[in-house]
């Protein structure tokens, strides 16, 4: 039993969990953890990839927030040259630079925004199977984890 093999459990049943409903996803897991080590390592396999993905919930929780990485520096900074654009457009000389500025900051800043919420979309969609994950190695492991 290697992280691995926990890994690949665990990325099987969030595939598999995209595609069709919850039973059919935990059937799958449970079948694989039972392939991958056995009847007698099924328990500390399930213990470790509790373990696991309380780490990962955790490391998507704090270090992948799109909030906190480079997308909310972009984000900042697109607002900041937006507003420059709209000085701009105020003033009769720099009309026509203000008017490319602010459109392209438009553009761009509306691609990245759409960036952003995808990307918080699927890490709380992948946080939600991982819970759904934790909820089966509890009820199949209540007493040990």
């Amino acid at each position: 039993m290697t992280t691995e093999n926990i890994d690949d459990a665990i990325e099987q049943y969030v595939i598999e969990r995209k595609k069709s409903e919850r039973k059919v996803a935990e059937s799958r897991f449970l079948r694989y953890a039972y392939l991958a080590c056995g009847e007698r390592d099924s328990t500390a396999f399930m213990r470790r990839c509790r373990s696991l993905i309380r780490y990962y919930i955790d490391f998507l929780t704090v270090l992948e927030n799109p909030m906190r990485g480079p997308q909310a520096a972009w984000l900042f900074l697109m607002v900041l040259v937006f507003a420059f654009g709209i000085y701009m457009l105020t003033n009769d000389d720099l009309r026509v630079a203000g008017i490319f500025i602010t459109s392209g900051t438009l553009v761009n800043g509306i691609s990245l925004g759409r960036s952003v919420i995808n990307k918080w979309i699927e890490i709380a969609v992948r946080i939600a199977f991982y819970r759904e994950i934790i909820e089966l190695i509890d009820s199949t492991l209540p007493a040990e984890c």
